[in-house]
C-alpha cells in the first residue's frame, strides 16, 4: 500500500502515507476487519463487499450499523483478461460478460452467498434491544382516534349552527 499511496496524486494520501505513527501494521486482514468491527478503534483499507461478508458472518444483523465505507472509488483495480486484437473469442466473451452482468447475475450470487452465511451464524445473531419489533396495540392508536372523535363532534356541531343559523335568515 506505500508504494500505492506514494503514487498516487492525492496530497490528502500523501499526507496520511507520513503519518506512521498513526498506522498500526496488520499482516491478517480478516483479524484487522474484525477488530474494526468489534472495537472499532481503526480504520481499515479494504473492499466494502469483504467487510459486509464478515460482518454477516460474525452474527451482525444490521451491517450498515458497525460498518461506514466511502462512496467513491480510492483504488481502481482491473481484471485484465488478455486477447489478441482479431481474436475469434473475443467478441463472444464481451457479449457473455455483458449478458451476465445486464442479467444480474452478481448480484444473484452475492444475494445468496449473504444468505448463506446469515443461515450459518443463525445461532450468533446479535440484536440491539431498540431493533426489537414493537406491535402497535389499541393503546398506541389512541390518541389518533380521540382526535378523529373530537374532530367529528366539532364538525357536527358548526354544521348544526349553520343550518339553524341559515333558517332564521330566511
Amino acid at each position: 500500500m506505500d508504494i500505492t499511496f506514494q503514487s498516487v496524486p492525492y496530497p490528502e494520501l500523501s499526507e496520511f502515507n507520513q503519518r506512521k505513527k498513526l498506522r498500526d501494521d496488520c499482516d491478517d486482514t480478516t483479524k484487522c476487519v474484525e477488530r474494526m468491527i468489534t472495537k472499532g478503534d481503526i480504520a481499515s483499507l479494504t473492499v466494502p463487499m469483504y467487510a459486509s461478508y464478515l460482518a454477516s458472518e460474525m452474527g451482525i444483523v444490521d451491517v450498515s450499523k458497525v460498518i461506514c465505507s466511502l462512496e467513491g472509488t480510492i483504488i481502481y483495480s482491473n481484471i485484465i483478461i488478455l486477447f489478441k486484437k482479431g481474436n475469434p473469442l473475443l467478441e463472444r466473451i464481451n457479449v457473455l460478460l455483458r449478458r451476465c452482468l445486464e442479467a444480474g447475475f452478481l448480484e444473484l450470487h452475492w444475494s445468496e452467498l449473504q444468505h448463506r452465511v446469515r443461515l450459518r451464524s443463525g445461532a450468533k445473531l446479535r440484536e440491539d434491544s431498540s431493533d426489537m419489533f414493537v406491535p402497535f396495540a389499541v393503546s398506541h392508536l389512541m390518541p389518533a382516534f380521540v382526535v378523529l372523535v373530537v374532530g367529528n363532534i366539532l364538525s357536527s356541531v358548526v354544521f348544526i349552527i349553520e343550518l339553524i343559523s341559515g333558517s332564521r335568515n330566511k
